[in-house]
């Protein structure tokens, strides 16, 4: 069978989730390393990869619409498997010995790839555990409203799994480290940021990318 097309002009269903868990896998592994940076636009305080972590949650709910539970819960291992093997790279790559006319670009990347274990654990908890109940919320919201509704199912399961991934990766993550207020501030602004791309981008898109997927992609 050819990957690229069946005989009724589809997309197969392999082309389609392989280069889904590419653009999937990129936006995981550059969302971890922006999230290294911490941001302040017009007061309002938030990390980095708040500006693309949100476009994984409208991946796995266009996943979990489409193809069920099964296969959004294998991409979401999938992004953690590749982030991790980064995240362990990154860090080898510390450890390699530098030129030393390289020194300003070598101090640079060690202090950016000397990952803090409790920012990495509480990323990689954060994402799975909310990732994974923003899928499981989603198909437990169709099984109640069947085909009707999409927004009450997308945005219903982005609310859950991104409350759940915000609260436990800010706690994990800074707890201690800054007080409280500021802590909370910086957690409502992010998630905050989340429910604005699924209500203002990743919605809508669904209304567009859902119809072009039954068409056009084996299922």
């Amino acid at each position: 069978m050819n990957l690229d097309t069946l005989n009724n002009g589809k997309i197969s269903r392999e082309r389609f989730l392989s280069i889904i868990t590419v653009i999937y896998s990129m936006l995981m592994i550059t969302s971890n390393v922006m999230a290294l940076k911490v941001i302040e636009i017009a007061g309002v305080t938030m990390d980095a990869g708040t500006v693309t972590y949100p476009l994984t949650f409208m991946i796995g709910d266009m996943i979990a619409e489409n193809f069920g539970y099964k296969t959004a819960r294998n991409l979401i291992w999938y992004g953690f498997g590749a982030n991790l093997l980064f995240s362990v790279f990154a860090w080898t790559g510390t450890l390699l010995p530098a030129q030393d006319v390289l020194e300003p670009l070598t101090i640079g990347y060690n202090h950016l790839f000397t990952y803090s274990l409790r920012i990495l654990l509480a990323s990689f908890t954060a994402y799975l555990v909310g990732s994974l109940l923003n899928a499981a919320s989603l198909i437990w919201i169709r099984r109640v409203t069947g085909t009707r509704w999409v927004a009450v199912r997308t945005i219903g399961s982005t609310a859950l799994g991104a409350l759940v991934d915000t609260a436990i990766f800010t706690v994990l993550a800074w707890a201690g480290t800054m007080p409280l207020m500021p802590m909370i501030k910086m957690g409502l602004c992010g998630y905050g940021i989340k429910m604005a791309y699924e209500g203002i981008i990743a919605t809508p898109l669904n209304y567009v990318v859902n119809p072009f997927i039954k068409k056009r992609v084996e299922i």
